[in-house]
């Protein structure tokens, strides 16, 4: 894939990938999915969950297109957020019985959880949509990846209005910057990995 094709393939499923999980999540929460696999404890994962498989599958498709990686980008989330926080929620000692408020651990836990499921699913991308030795797939998805949270963090530090626009969080209309944050992801990995293909491919 070019530099331009991985910037207009990535970004558009970046983007349309953020607006589809941003749908499916406000239907999935209409329906209660607040609820679903929890267990007494904890707080609720389910919808962070199936919004963050979803536009990685889109960015994996992109990405690798092929379904492999649009289904490690799917999976990755889900077992790693759902299914970890599903057995951790049936565990007593960290408190928070539902309806209360979050406790230190708690906070902690689902920081190592969500952290570590989206930074492992992002090199899994990389290593399944890499077209050079998986060590450097991984690690370019992983610079591609910050390289565009860092330009979303410039952008709304530039612009702080654009971040502060009325929003609706139970409409289903996305938020501006969840759209893009969706087309700066897309880009930033995509290109990462075109950008690390044709430096393997140069003459020495």
């Amino acid at each position: 894939m070019s530099p331009f094709a991985a910037v207009v393939t990535g970004g558009s499923a970046g983007f349309f990938g953020a607006a589809l999980a941003h749908l499916l999540t406000t239907l999935a929460d209409r329906l209660g999915a607040e609820g679903w696999l929890r267990g007494p404890y904890g707080p609720q994962f389910f919808p962070i969950a199936l919004y963050t498989a979803v536009f990685y599958a889109a960015i994996g498709a992109a990405a690798g297109r092929r379904t492999g990686a649009a289904l490690a980008g799917l999976l990755g989330p889900m077992l790693g957020i759902a299914g970890l926080l599903a057995g951790l929620t049936r565990y007593s000692g960290w408190g928070m019985p539902r309806g209360l408020p979050g406790t230190p651990q708690w906070q902690l836990a689902v920081t190592v959880v969500y952290g570590v499921s989206v930074w492992g699913t992002i090199s899994v991308l990389g290593i399944l949509a890499g077209r050079t030795a998986r060590w450097r797939g991984a690690l370019a998805a992983v610079i591609g990846s910050l390289c565009a949270y860092g330009s979303l963090a410039l952008i709304l530090a530039a612009v702080p209005s654009y971040g502060k626009n009325p929003w609706n969080p139970v409409s289903f209309i996305p938020s501006p910057v969840n759209l893009l944050d969706g087309l700066l992801s897309g880009v930033g990995l995509c290109l990462a990995l075109s950008l690390d293909e044709r430096i393997d491919r140069r003459p020495s």
